[in-house]
């Protein structure tokens, strides 16, 4: 049993009396707790104890919320509330025109289909926590994916939020951005919002507390995108995805995603092409290796084969082995494995850029660690920085790594710059350097790469 309320000041004239009924109103209900009426109400429970404060007259939408957990008569109330706030009774006005009634925005896109596993990382995405959840992960792992999945079934009663930082700025102006379009949809209109950021990213992390709602932020960059959005809100659920883990927020659990199990990379080609998958279960798997296991690549060619029913999989299987044809060949409209690791490729640094380029390329003429080979000689922090972008995967070994052919393929592209972006002052490019100019750089530990 909670602990009892404070006795309500009868100084505080017709507001007290007010207050004194709601909870006259709830001993009569048998005397729910506010934990209990906040499931029925859609409120939180300091918000419905404050209402019974008499500190001041809650809003009309959360004395009705009170009133209904506890059984009262809504209509009744909703009188005796009006006379409190100074307005005049319209019994003849309904409910539904005193105010209009609070928007419940519904902003998630479209629930992913063919979704295939991933049934351990939805388990703790479930687990009771009020805390946000940060999911981060590789180029094309699927984060989205799984967060949509998640979120749809989590979707909440007052509503769904969603925003996708991968067009604003790496700074604070993209949370200001954002929560502004929040407060918006949840009904906060223009001359009501505060004037100040840091009171409007107070008014959100509020309307958080008091209703149910369920977030979605996607390609979240840096800390400062997101940091003013978090809240720990026990009725609200708040989802971040983006490649990097965001180590600078506190309080947040993570979840890390990596490329399915071989098993599972299976079972979605087999749940896109189910007849071909029976008929040649080996060209499955050797297709589900050639895609890396990453969920982008799989989904595109179950995809590309669909659209083709009569191309057995041997024959992409064989053609997929000659170099480069994978990367062509997996895209499809808008979506292309090339590009999404080739956007994770420009976010490394130069000497991540170096490693990579010298752990793709031919082994060097001179004796030493075998780029490709057994061993190979790196700075601290380099290899992590790789496998963190998908660029390495961590090996089963401890201090292990391989390179994914697809990766493999990538670095290996016979063009040796790519254009990048065009501006007033011309094209910028970027490119591999000359790795040979970059063989004695990394001489720091010793780091098996297979």
């Amino acid at each position: 049993m909670g602990r009892p309320e404070r006795p309500v000041d009868a100084s505080g004239g017709a507001v007290a009396e007010f207050a004194s009924e709601l909870r006259r109103l709830r001993v009569q209900a048998g005397n729910p707790t506010y934990r209990d009426m906040a499931r029925a109400a859609m409120y939180s429970a300091s918000v419905l104890s404050s209402a019974a404060s008499g500190h001041r007259l809650p809003t009309l939408q959360v004395a009705l919320a009170y009133v209904a957990a506890c059984g009262g008569d809504r209509e009744g109330w909703q009188r005796r509330w009006r006379q409190v706030a100074g307005e005049q009774p319209d019994t003849a006005k309904p409910l539904a025109m005193v105010r209009p009634a609070l928007p419940r925005p519904a902003q998630l896109p479209i629930r992913p289909s063919g979704f295939v596993s991933r049934t351990g990382e939805l388990r703790r995405l479930g687990a009771a926590s009020t805390a946000p959840v940060v999911i981060s992960g590789p180029a094309g792992v699927g984060k989205s994916e799984l967060a949509l999945h998640h979120a749809h079934d989590v979707a909440a009663a007052d509503g769904q939020l969603y925003a996708d930082f991968g067009l604003l700025g790496p700074d604070g102006s993209a949370a200001r951005t954002v929560i502004d379009g929040f407060l918006r949809a949840l009904g906060v209109p223009d001359g009501q919002l505060p004037f100040g950021a840091d009171q409007r990213a107070g008014l959100y992390r509020s309307l958080l507390a008091e209703r149910r709602l369920v977030v979605l932020l996607e390609n979240v960059s840096c800390e400062q995108q997101v940091r003013p959005l978090l809240a720990d809100a026990r009725s609200s659920v708040t989802v971040v995805v983006g490649r990097a883990s965001l180590l600078g927020l506190r309080g947040v659990r993570r979840l890390r995603l990596d490329v399915l199990p071989r098993v599972d990379s299976i079972a979605m080609i087999t749940a896109g092409v189910p007849d071909r998958a029976e008929a040649e279960p080996e060209e499955c798997d050797r297709l589900a290796a050639l895609c890396g296991d990453l969920p982008l690549a799989l989904d595109i060619a179950t995809r590309r084969l669909a659209a083709r029913p009569d191309l057995p999989l041997r024959l992409v299987t064989g053609w997929l082995r000659e170099p480069g044809a994978a990367l062509d060949w997996l895209r499809i409209g808008d979506l292309s494995v090339r590009d999404s690791l080739f956007s994770a490729y420009l976010g490394l640094d130069d000497r991540a850029r170096d490693l990579l380029d010298r752990l793709a390329g031919p082994a060097p003429e001179r004796p030493g660690p075998q780029a490709g080979g057994s061993a190979v000689l790196v700075e601290d922090g380099l290899l992590e920085e790789l496998a963190d972008a998908g660029m390495l995967r961590r090996g089963r070994g401890s201090g292990t790594y391989r390179l994914d052919p697809l990766v493999r393929a990538l670095v290996a592209d016979p063009a040796p710059y790519r254009l990048v972006a065009a501006s007033p002052d011309g094209p910028s490019w970027t490119g591999r350097r000359n790795t040979a100019d970059h063989r004695t750089r990394y001489a720091d530990q010793m780091v098996p790469v297979i």
